[in-house]
Order: structure tokens, then sequence, then C-alpha cells
């Protein structure tokens, strides 16, 4: 089984999808410009749904986040270099016994990490 997609609700779907396109290279498909929807995918073919949020939905729950993963500590810091220039504020690059990340929120109020592992995950069974 592997994850399909996830579906972001976001109060600018149109400046949502730019930074996504504009920092972790994700492709709009259908039309761009709705204020409605956006389907993005983004390497490994993985899918990102952004559609607008009414107010009656309120925030996100404290420490929803969503991660990206990258090969190696190089890549975070380059990655946190480019926010930061970019103007977003974003929180210093940490290391714990996990591995190096930092956090930022994105446009729509999106929690975002981006994270290099230590150690490998253990590779998937055949059988899951």
């Amino acid at each position: 089984m592997q994850l399909n997609h996830i579906d972001l609700q976001v109060p600018d779907v149109l400046e949502t999808a730019a930074f996504f396109e504009r920092h972790f290279q994700f492709e709009v498909h259908g039309n761009r410009h709705s204020p409605a929807i956006a389907i993005l995918t983004g390497p490994g073919d993985f899918t990102l749904v952004l559609q607008r949020r009414r107010e009656a939905d309120g925030p996100y729950p404290e420490g929803f986040h969503i991660g990206f993963i990258v090969g190696d500590v190089a890549t975070v810091y380059d990655k946190h270099a480019a926010i930061v220039a970019a103007g977003i504020d974003s929180g210093p690059v940490s290391e714990n016994g996990r591995g190096v990340m930092f956090y930022f929120k994105a446009p729509g109020d999106v929690l975002v990490e981006v994270s290099c592992r230590r150690r490998p995950l253990p590779a998937a069974r055949a059988d899951s």
C-alpha cells in the first residue's frame, strides 16, 4: 500500500499552490486559476490537493504538519537558506537523534518540516 495524496484546506488556494510550485517542485494540473481547488503533483508522483478552507473550519490542530524528507544534511541547510532568502519566517535548523530538520509556516498556515534522517527507515515488507 502506498500513500496517494493529501488534501489540505487553505484560505488562499492560488497563493499556496504557487508556493509549493516555487519551493518544492510541484506542478499544478487542471485549472491553475481556480480559487477553489488545485491539484499538484510533486517528486515521486505524490499528489497534493489544495481546497479553499471555509472560515468555520478553523485552523489546523497544533502540531499538524506535512514533512519533506531529503537525502542529505546539506540539502536541509540549502532549503532552509532558500526559504529564509524568500522572506519566509522559519525556525532554525536543529538536530536530534532522528536527524536534521527545520520547520516553517507555508501560506495557508500549513506547518512544513524539511528533514534528513540519521538512519534509513527499515525497508517495507513485500507482504505489507
